[in-house]
């Protein structure tokens, strides 16, 4: 088996047929390239899969349904465990693969065999914003976040990175975790996705376990996706808030020493307040958003960070 493709579910089993449509147009057309994908349930209340699961009866998608939500990357862990690929590639249910990207992204690891995980363009705010790639977690950005601006000028950066580079190969620190690419091998070596982290911030971590063995995280923008974006988090802001920052505070508290930890971690603090300031002002134009956002923050703060079942 070349690739292994593994998709996780959560209450878009409209947007997985749609996925699974696009995926066997591209993949069906490729000689004799051998491939699998893996959809794992991860205990939908709306129970719409099997509808799902009914109109893809091919030996080569296989649909596992498991009895509680256990987070994105203990999903694909699970996902994992059921592959044979030699390479994987976890995929976002919210996707639309509109041309062959996977020989040549392959073909990316097979060219240099110091690279350890490859990502390709996938979420675009026109024109100037490129979220598909990243760096960690820094000093520089936090001092943005302060004004809810930070993402955006991460952003910016890629985005003129890649045109300095005229759409080739850049290396970054992390790829977004809506389409990852990695050896199988690799995979096992670092013992999958971290456990700790429910949703949000395990690619990026992912990324650095990698990146500290000693290979390179690249993007690949000349190929590119149709990736909608965020839409079980749409649903409900107030969660998807949480669940981002308690991440990334997990992030610091693993990666991050002494010092620096400590500031990182006063600066992710100094946001939740300030971000409660910002989306009171917003309350006007968004107050549905505005409401959920600042209960969100104040969820936050009284519970140091912490995500609290």
């Amino acid at each position: 088996m070349t690739l292994s493709i593994i998709i996780i579910n959560y209450n878009l089993a409209k947007e997985i047929e749609d996925c699974l449509n696009s995926l066997l147009l591209v993949l069906d057309s490729l000689k004799d390239f051998r491939y699998e994908i893996i959809i794992v349930d991860n205990n939908s209340p709306d129970k719409k899969l099997p509808e799902t699961e009914n109109k893809f009866k091919i030996n080569n998608i296989c649909f596992y349904y498991l009895d509680e939500n256990i987070g994105f990357g203990k999903g694909c862990n699970y996902g994992f465990s059921k592959a044979s690929g030699e390479y994987i590639c976890f995929l976002n249910p919210d996707t639309i693969i509109k041309e062959n990207i996977f020989i040549p992204i392959l073909n990316v690891f097979k060219n240099d065999k110091s690279i350890g995980i490859v990502g390709p363009k996938q979420q675009v705010r026109s024109p100037f914003f490129d979220f598909s790639a990243g760096f960690y977690p820094n000093m520089l950005f936090e001092l943005f976040n302060l004004f809810g601006v930070g993402v955006f000028f991460e952003g910016f950066i890629v985005f003129i990175l890649t045109k300095i580079k005229k759409n080739k190969i850049l290396k970054v620190d992390w790829i977004l975790g809506a389409s990852i690419f990695i050896k199988s091998e690799m995979y096992s070596a670092i013992d999958g996705f971290d456990k700790d982290y429910f949703m949000f911030y395990e690619e990026v971590d992912l990324c650095k376990r990698v990146s500290n063995k000693g290979f390179k995280i690249v993007y690949a923008p000349q190929y590119s996706i149709h990736h909608i974006g965020s839409v079980s988090g749409k649903k409900d802001y107030t969660l998807y808030t949480i669940r981002t920052y308690s991440s990334k505070y997990l992030y610091i508290s693993k990666h991050y020493k002494s010092f620096y930890k400590l500031l990182m971690g006063f600066l992710l603090y100094l946001q939740l307040f300030s971000q409660v300031i910002i989306w009171t002002i917003l309350f006007p134009l968004k107050k549905e958003k505005s409401k959920q956002k600042v209960n969100a923050f104040v969820y936050l703060i009284k519970n140091k960070m912490k995500l609290i079942s």
